[in-house]
């Protein structure tokens, strides 16, 4: 890819910052002993973004949040309890160590299911074909994470310079898209990132642009969405030595234990 076409490339992410959130918090939710806000904003694509936040209990000022990125056919309750992911154990991790968390459902997912008409985002990639469409899901959902830091710089009690992801197979392929085109996040984990040929908005693509803030790769060594070698692969296209891969005998569901390990690398790059 050419210098000229990867800048074309960045440049569908951009967006404009004026247009209005209109953020609004529409409820709240309790799980597990942990209280989640529910909130929605204005997407620049039209439509609007449910989330989740939850901050650490009694905290001293303003905190450090992680944005928590699903996989595909996953949505934001994942981070609440899910066997697969762990994800109510990175969410307990984190919140333990002083650090919130933010997690959107993606365009098609959970809540936003009807703007697919109910298609389930798998079945419209990898049965129907629908490329284009995955793609352009791909794209909304980057932008939507980009306006929900927007969103958190505008609250007092974020501390927005302490803003970091961890996303999870589609969630770890847009960690490597959002890491590229948004500064403002300080340090990004990319769990099992799916290896997806042909596609112009594939990880590899973007790994070039990944050594401006600290990077941690976790990937299972058989996981059927790559090969170890494509793994490897991936982590050496991306420039510098502020990075680290951590490699699991697992399939694509990581071990617990890769809960505790993301959520202590980034607190310490907080």
């Amino acid at each position: 890819m050419s210098p000229e076409t990867y800048e074309l490339l960045k440049a569908i992410y951009s967006y404009d910052p004026g247009y209005p959130l209109n953020a609004q918090t529409v409820g709240e939710l309790q799980h597990d002993g942990v209280r989640f806000e529910k909130f929605a904003f204005d997407s620049f694509h039209d439509g609007k973004v449910p989330g989740l936040l939850a901050l650490p209990e009694q905290a001293a000022g303003p905190v450090g949040v992680v944005l928590l990125l699903h996989g595909v056919s996953g949505n934001k309750r994942q981070w609440l309890g899910d066997d697969f992911t762990h994800g109510g154990e990175v969410t307990k991790a984190l919140l333990n160590r002083g650090i919130g968390i933010l997690a959107l459902d993606a365009q098609y997912h959970g809540e936003r299911a009807i703007n697919n008409n109910f298609v389930d985002p798998a079945e419209m990639a990898f049965v129907r074909g629908w490329g284009v469409r995955y793609a352009n899901m791909l794209t909304q959902s980057v932008v939507d994470y980009r306006r929900a830091i927007d969103w958190l710089v505008s609250r007092d009690d974020i501390n927005a310079d302490k803003v970091g992801l961890l996303g999870y197979s589609m969630g770890g392929h847009m960690a490597f898209i959002l890491g590229a085109v948004e500064k403002r996040i300080r340090a990004r984990a990319a769990c099992v990132v799916p290896d997806i040929p042909g596609l112009p908005m594939a990880a590899m693509n973007f790994a070039q642009d990944m050594a401006d803030a600290p990077l941690l790769m976790m990937m299972g060594k058989n996981d059927p969405n790559y090969t170890l070698a494509q793994a490897n692969e991936l982590y050496e296209a991306v420039p510098g030595d502020a990075k680290t891969l951590r490699l699991y005998d697992s399939g694509h569901s990581l071990p617990v234990e890769y809960a505790e390990t993301a959520a202590n690398w980034l607190s310490e790059q907080l």
